[in-house]
């Protein structure tokens, strides 16, 4: 087990910026806004010699509503698992009612904790390091995250109130692969509570308000002979472009973690499954050549569902899928997780496996006899040899004496009968026709 650390502090005193710093990536979404960060953000990284855990916490405030009350409760529950606090203050500013209501909570907490005065770059408040010093907690350490001040003093700080177990042996696990899945949809599709049934544990927050995952929460589980990496995103809303400020992050982060993941669980409402917003977003997986399963949520609101109607309705809107699985489930229920995760394991084999050379050919011959592509000028056009190059996608180099004579409805065509033939469900793949008299020249 890793040391956890977590970052607190009141709303806009640069945790987000802070946590980015120690991590040496921009991974926490980084916004001027008030209660801008809601979700709590974890990574593992090695500070020095030894690894840790650092987590990005919401602002504490007094809560206004059910939804913030949730928030304080999720940031107190991950204060009490934690090895250190990181209290942060902003130099730009006196000590509020809300840092005050923080200082009385961390003073419960039996944790070490180290106290930190953030964006002293510049000119700041200087009689707020005295004002600091008088709650108790001894004199802050003045750093600015944003210009990357102090932090490699703040890691030899953090090195210092931590305990690590010495003469440990590690030890290789069973686990033969790893395996990132990002969870996107429309808003208020379940994604959260599905991230939450998945691990067992209230990771996301849930409930009816558009947006109220932000940034993308990731946990890591083991299950099936895999090491799960499953992200909750920010849920897509007809702005799928993203172009209102309001949702232009969320939107951009969302993009960003489906280029990032292996595997995209896309998921739709019982109730509006059939809305072009999720065709768009099947198209914007798809164009980026990502592992997919759909996944229909929220049965539990009905007796009896018609799956063979609902998957036929979704095939026909979206024909570029046919045959790519659908998983019907109640993330509030927990019903059908079992056979959601039975799918990723199964797609992911599909999507990694590799067809061999003599099948291929085997099978364009065939098919290229029975419906052959048109003419060219009065000549024949010849499938010389086909070759996969790759997986995951799978890849396929396809050799051919007139190229610019397949069209593209015969190269859909030849793509819809490859996935059907060997079983690809639906799945981008890849297929890159090459003029060459040498069918072994690949490159």
């Amino acid at each position: 087990m890793t040391n956890n650390i977590i970052i607190v502090g009141k709303p806009n005193v640069g945790k987000s910026s802070l946590f980015n710093a120690l991590v040496k990536k921009n991974l926490a979404l980084v916004d001027n806004s008030p209660r801008y960060t809601r979700d709590i953000k974890k990574k593992n990284f090695v500070l020095f010699d030894q690894e840790v855990t650092l987590i990005d916490s919401p602002g504490l405030f007094e809560p206004k509503d059910k939804i913030e009350e949730k928030i304080i409760q999720y940031t107190k529950d991950q204060i009490s698992r934690s090895d250190l606090i990181l209290l942060v203050f902003n130099a730009k500013e006196e000590l509020s009612n809300d840092d005050h209501r923080l200082v009385s909570l961390i003073r419960k907490c039996e944790k070490k904790k180290i106290i930190i005065l953030n964006k002293t770059e510049g000119k700041f408040n200087s009689n707020i390091v005295n004002d600091i010093e008088r709650l108790g907690f001894g004199l802050p350490i003045l750093i600015s995250s944003a210009h990357m001040k102090s932090i490699e003093l703040l890691k030899e700080k953090i090195l210092q109130n931590l305990e690590f177990k010495k003469n440990v042996e590690k030890f290789s696990s069973n686990i033969l692969e790893k395996l990132s899945i990002a969870i996107v949809g429309k808003t208020n599709s379940g994604k959260s509570t599905l991230m939450n049934s998945i691990s067992g544990q209230d990771v996301s927050i849930t409930g009816n308000t558009p947006y109220l995952t932000r940034d993308a929460v990731e946990i890591s589980i083991e299950r099936k002979k895999l090491d799960f990496k499953i992200i909750d995103t920010a849920g897509f809303s007809k702005d799928l472009s993203g172009s209102k400020k309001l949702n232009k992050n969320f939107v951009d982060q969302t993009k960003k973690k489906i280029r990032l993941s292996q595997m995209i669980l896309i998921v739709m409402d019982i109730d509006d499954y059939f809305e072009r917003l999720h065709s768009r977003i099947i198209k914007l997986v798809s164009d980026e050549n990502r592992c997919m399963i759909i996944v229909i949520n929220k049965i539990d609101k009905y007796k009896k569902i018609y799956e063979e109607s609902v998957k036929k309705k979704i095939y026909d809107l979206n024909p570029q899928i046919n045959g790519l699985p659908i998983c019907f489930i109640s993330a509030k229920k927990k019903l059908g997780i079992s056979s959601l995760f039975k799918l990723v394991v199964n797609q992911n084999l599909i999507w990694k496996k590799r067809i061999s050379t003599g099948k291929l050919n085997n099978w364009i011959n065939g098919l290229v006899k029975k419906t052959p592509p048109p003419l060219h000028k009065g000549r024949s056009v010849k499938f010389k040899y086909i070759t996969q190059v790759n997986t995951a996608p799978p890849k396929f180099n396809i050799f051919v004496n007139y190229i610019q004579a397949i069209k593209s409805d015969y190269k859909r065509f030849l793509e819809n009968n490859i996935r059907k033939n060997f079983n690809l469900k639906g799945l981008p793949i890849k297929i890159i026709y090459k003029k060459s008299n040498n069918p072994f020249n690949q490159k």
